[in-house]
C-alpha cells in the first residue's frame, strides 16, 4: 500500500446542486487542451470513447489550469505510479447519454422510485445535461476529471468500487465511515481506502476539490469549485473542443 497520504479524508458539507448552480460565472476563455501530451506523468484512456458511446472522443481535454494542475499532482505521487485520466470535457451529447443510461439502470434497480426520487439519484453520480451559461454540467466546462491510478508496469490500483459505479460505496468517504463506525476492514478494503486518501490527498493538495458521491471525480474552477474553496465566482462556464480548423473561416 502506499502511505505517502494517509491522512484521513476529511468529511465535508455536501452542498446541493442548487447551491451549486446559484455560484455567479465570470468565464476566463482558458482553453481546452489535451491531457495525454505527457504520458510519464499522466495516462489517458477515454472510458466513454471505450465505451463505444456516441459523440465520445478518443482524447480526454481540459481546461489548461486543469492540465497544470494535474501535472502538479502527478510529481506528488510515488515514483512508480502515474495518473489515468478516464475522462474530462464532454459533449452536450455525451453528457445527456450517460444522464439517460444511468437514470435507466437506477430505474431498474429501484423499481418503487417515483420520477422526482430517480431524478434526484441519478443526479448523484451524472449532472443533469445541462449547457446554460449559468448552470453548466461540471464535465461540459472542462473544469472537472475523473481519473484512477496505475503502476507503471500498468497494473490499476484498487479502490474498492468500479468507475462509474452508481453505489454509497463509489463515495469517496464510504470505507473512511465504515472505520468509525468501528467496522473492521477487510485487506482489501485497507487497500482500497489507502489509495482513496492518496488520490484525494495529491488532488486536494494540488488545488482540486472532490464530488463526494465519487471517489474519481475531482473539479477546478467550476462553480463547486468555488463554492467550497469560498470563492465569489467560478472561472469556467460551458465549453467545447474545435477539432476542425476551418470552422472560424465558415462562419464568416
Amino acid at each position: 500500500m502506499y502511505n505517502h497520504y494517509s491522512a484521513p479524508i476529511p468529511a465535508v458539507r455536501s452542498h446541493s446542486w442548487e447551491e451549486v448552480y446559484s455560484v455567479s460565472i465570470a468565464e476566463n476563455n482558458e482553453p481546452l487542451v489535451p491531457l495525454s501530451l505527457v504520458p510519464e506523468k499522466i495516462l489517458v484512456r477515454s472510458a466513454y470513447f471505450a465505451a463505444g458511446i456516441g459523440g465520445a472522443l478518443p482524447e480526454c481535454y481540459a481546461r489548461r489550469s486543469v492540465f497544470e494542475k494535474l501535472l502538479l499532482a502527478a510529481e506528488m505521487l510515488p515514483p512508480d505510479l502515474r495518473m489515468v485520466v478516464l475522462d474530462g470535457w464532454r459533449s452536450p451529447q455525451v453528457q445527456t447519454v450517460l444522464f439517460q443510461r444511468c437514470r435507466s439502470a437506477l430505474a431498474r434497480a429501484n423499481p418503487q422510485a417515483d420520477e422526482d426520487e430517480l431524478h434526484a439519484l441519478t443526479q448523484q453520480y451524472v449532472a443533469r445535461p445541462g449547457f446554460d451559461a449559468s448552470a453548466p454540467s461540471p464535465h461540459v466546462t472542462g473544469g472537472a476529471v475523473d481519473l484512477t491510478l496505475a503502476t507503471r508496469s500498468g497494473r490499476q490500483l484498487l479502490f474498492g468500487s468500479p468507475f462509474d459505479y452508481p453505489r454509497d460505496i463509489s463515495y469517496t468517504r464510504h470505507l473512511e465511515e465504515r472505520l468509525e463506525r468501528g467496522i473492521a476492514l477487510q485487506p482489501e478494503e485497507k487497500e482500497a481506502l489507502s489509495n482513496r486518501r492518496l488520490l484525494y490527498g495529491v488532488m486536494v493538495r494540488a488545488g482540486f476539490v472532490n464530488y463526494s458521491c465519487e471517489w474519481w471525480h475531482f473539479e477546478y474552477g467550476t462553480q463547486r469549485w468555488a463554492l467550497k474553496k469560498g470563492e465569489d465566482f467560478a472561472v469556467y462556464g460551458p465549453s467545447r473542443v474545435c477539432l476542425n480548423p476551418f470552422e472560424s473561416f465558415e462562419k464568416k
